[in-house]
């Protein structure tokens, strides 16, 4: 359990119930696909300069210094590849997943802290995936709300948040699907569903 990397952002009556960190290959698989791009590209370019070095830079101090700076700047991709695999080890040490009797969070955050927070009660839709590599580690992505909207005319943008990595995926969906669905119903049609000593959504869920 991680409820201490919580616990200044929780209500005075708010506990947490479960708590993960991702599993760090699943973490750092997202930057892959940067990385081989860069890799690839940067091995492109090598080539070039190590060709140009080769003839001498043609004989001319100046245009091998340029053309060793300008080939520097062309490998920029590679760059960016390595220096996002950099940024995903560094977020890593900040990422953790909660919910609590009231909502879920997700704490991460490369220079800082961040923390995005979905109340039950704005949950509209729960999935949970097992990708291959997941598969191979024995753990899963819990998707709350997620999917695409329209930003233009043809363009179109990811929204909702995911619990990626996390061990025992299906246990922990079934979990959080029970109590949004609780919550919910407590809301919008208050009943003794709960305890005796619990009779509506303004006081401490406890099941």
């Amino acid at each position: 359990m991680y409820e201490n990397e919580f616990r200044d952002i929780l209500d005075s009556n708010e506990r947490v119930i479960w708590s993960d960190k991702p599993h760090i290959l699943v973490h750092l698989a997202s930057g892959l696909p940067l990385l081989i791009i860069g890799i690839i590209w940067g091995l492109m370019d090598s080539f070039f300069i190590g060709g140009f070095m080769f003839d001498g830079g043609f004989g001319f101090r100046g245009i091998f210094n340029f053309f060793t700076i300008f080939m520097l700047l062309h490998m920029f991709p590679f760059w960016l590849g390595i220096g996002n695999m950099i940024r995903l080890i560094l977020v890593y040490r900040n990422t953790y997943f909660c919910y609590t009797n009231k909502r879920v969070i997700i704490k991460t955050g490369f220079m800082g802290v961040d923390y995005k927070i979905e109340d039950f009660y704005n949950i509209e839709n729960l999935e949970v995936n097992v990708g291959p590599l997941e598969n191979m580690l024995g753990v899963g992505t819990i998707r709350i709300d997620e999917g695409y909207i329209r930003t233009g005319n043809n363009s179109r943008k990811r929204v909702g948040n995911r619990l990626y990595g996390i061990q025992r995926p299906y246990e922990v969906f079934k979990a959080l699907k029970e109590i949004v669905t609780d919550i919910k119903a407590d809301i919008n049609y208050p009943n003794d569903y709960r305890p005796e000593t619990n009779k509506g959504y303004n006081t401490r869920y406890d099941k």
